[in-house]
């Protein structure tokens, strides 16, 4: 070889070396140093008007989970939850009702007395489902559930077709689309079956999913189809958004318990300390509900694009995170354009530990999700003591937190409304549920630089 060639070959070489680490360093800088729709994100800090304002004693709703939220046509907005505290009006025995005493401590009425329930009173009387609806002024408030049984004691508002007292539905993500020109309400409802009393060999069992439509004036339940063609556990419908551009495009966002999580305090429920990833699909809504629920009529986000084999989904998360059981994706106004984020615990430790809050932002519906921002740590992780408790009175375990959402009908000053619950731990010792304030949402004010309403 001739010193020449030797020399034109080591130019391109050189050539193409510096044009390859150019495109690496743009790449890094790009999506490391300037990740494509970051978000500059504040300290979180409580709403204090919002606590109050689902700090209520009854008649109605006193307490819940979940607290899913949906702006109605009206400019109301629904507060869908899971199990949930009811106070019957006329009151009734041990039902939901609260009472403050003369040092700010909020009681239930046990209706559950040793020696049956002991050594501590309990109560244990509550409904799967409810949904409280506060005025777009925010003055009134009424709660939706079923009708009541024969003792006088409300019922649960969505539940399974069958006569099974154990099956009960816990509640997904509602969205409002428009079919065939009408408006509805489709909400996604999860199937389980509780534990028979007596019973220790299990706590709750999956049994299936189903979607619900319903009025989206009144809330009346007009249809609730199984969905078809499932083949996992995938839990669908823990957040939804639907494509405005075009009014058809339905995004689906679930997740599915995967690897065990190594942690040093195990929680007694098992699927608590597992990875839980997200995933998300794609269907056509002017299908209409009876197309939606048939899952050969999905499409799954396989990490390129979105795929009929829902098995090849792809998470749209980092490989070491791990979401929340509940959680809510939004495509937000952000800086003047369209940004979707998600607020989630980080569950990549033991349930004990739960009780960082993040928000991830994206450009995509499909993500992925990476840029992430730890805007609050949960001061009631953990709580024992509740306001108007004084000397010896705690709880006989530190309170557990879950279940974040959020709900942008309520942005105020660039600042975004979040709410999270609370429970007693999983085999916590009997007694403390006649503390109210162990069992309701909690709710943060997240400021995000450049945040306007939608």
């Amino acid at each position: 070889m001739t010193g020449s060639r030797r020399y034109r070959i080591r130019k391109i070489m050189k050539q193409f070396l510096h044009s390859f680490l150019v495109a690496l360093v743009v790449a890094v800088l790009s999506n490391s140093v300037f990740p494509q729709c970051d978000i500059s994100v504040g300290k979180g800090e409580p709403a204090a008007k919002w606590d109050k304002f689902f700090t209520r004693n009854g008649p109605g709703w006193t307490g819940a989970d979940s607290t899913f939220s949906l702006e109605l046509p009206n400019g109301d907005s629904a507060f869908f939850f899971s199990d949930s505290y009811i106070a019957e009006d006329p009151a009734k025995p041990g039902d939901g009702s609260v009472y403050t005493n003369a040092n700010g401590l909020r009681l239930r009425k046990p209706n559950c007395l040793p020696p049956f329930c002991g050594p501590a009173p309990e109560v244990i009387h509550y409904v799967y489902n409810s949904i409280v609806i506060r005025s777009k002024d925010g003055r009134t408030v009424r709660t939706l559930t079923g009708p009541k049984d024969k003792n006088g004691y409300s019922t649960t508002y969505f539940k399974p077709r069958g006569d099974d007292p154990n099956d009960m539905y816990w509640l997904g993500d509602p969205i409002i689309v428009e079919v065939g020109g009408q408006k509805k309400v489709w909400m996604f409802l999860n199937e389980w079956d509780v534990a028979r009393p007596f019973d220790k060999s299990f706590w709750i069992r999956y049994r299936a999913q189903a979607i619900a439509q319903l009025d989206p004036n009144t809330l009346a339940i007009e249809k609730v189809l199984d969905l078809k063609n499932k083949t996992d556990e995938a839990v669908w419908g823990i957040s939804l958004w639907l494509d405005p551009a075009n009014g058809k495009d339905l995004y689906i966002y679930g997740m599915r318990n995967e690897g065990d999580i190594k942690t040093a305090r195990k929680s007694t429920l098992a699927m608590a300390d597992k990875y839980k990833k997200l995933y998300v699909a794609k269907t056509d809504v002017s299908r209409g509900l009876e197309g939606v629920v048939d899952l050969k009529n999905w499409t799954a986000w396989d990490g390129r694009s979105f795929s009929k084999d829902l098995n090849k989904r792809k998470s749209i998360i980092p490989e070491k995170d791990s979401i929340s059981d509940e959680l809510t994706v939004r495509r937000l106004n952000i800086n003047g354009r369209p940004v979707f984020v998600m607020v989630t615990f980080d569950t990549s430790v033991g349930y004990a530990d739960w009780k960082d809050l993040y928000l991830y932002s994206a450009c995509d519906p499909q993500g992925p999700f990476t840029n992430k921002h730890r805007f609050y740590t949960t001061p009631t992780a953990g709580q024992k003591k509740l306001p108007g408790m004084t000397g010896s009175q705690s709880l006989q375990s530190g309170l557990s937190v879950y279940n974040p959402h959020m709900h942008p009908q309520f942005i105020e000053n660039g600042k975004l409304l979040i709410s999270y619950n609370s429970n007693l731990p999983f085999g916590s010792k009997p007694g403390d549920s006649i503390y109210a304030d162990f069992y309701r949402p909690r709710f943060v004010w997240v400021p995000i630089e450049g945040l306007t309403g939608n």
